[in-house]
């Protein structure tokens, strides 16, 4: 009976383990997200796209997070990315 408990307890613990584990995967820019936490160190959360943050966005003109139409409104700040809106930002990378 302990054998069986003990499992029960490490299946239950590793469970909520993988059930958390998304919340931990950082993305990097331009990946879709919810959460400034989601995405990496150098990157935030706006309007559900990872883009560079300001106080990281060297060399890149300063276009990092704004808004776009196409990726040539983002020349040396990454691509042109969609949320899920339809809005474009610059990733910045």
């Amino acid at each position: 009976m302990k054998k069986i408990l003990s499992f029960l307890i490490l299946f239950l613990i590793l469970m909520q383990f993988c059930l958390f584990l998304p919340v931990f995967a950082n993305k990097g820019g331009g990946e879709h997200c919810i959460t400034n936490e989601e995405c990496d160190f150098q990157f935030q959360c706006k309007d559900g796209v990872c883009v560079k943050k300001k106080e990281w966005d060297f060399g890149s003109s300063d276009k990092a997070g704004n808004e776009c139409n196409n990726d040539a409104d983002c020349i040396n700040s990454g691509k042109c990315v969609k949320n899920a809106f339809g809005n474009g930002y610059c990733s910045g990378n």
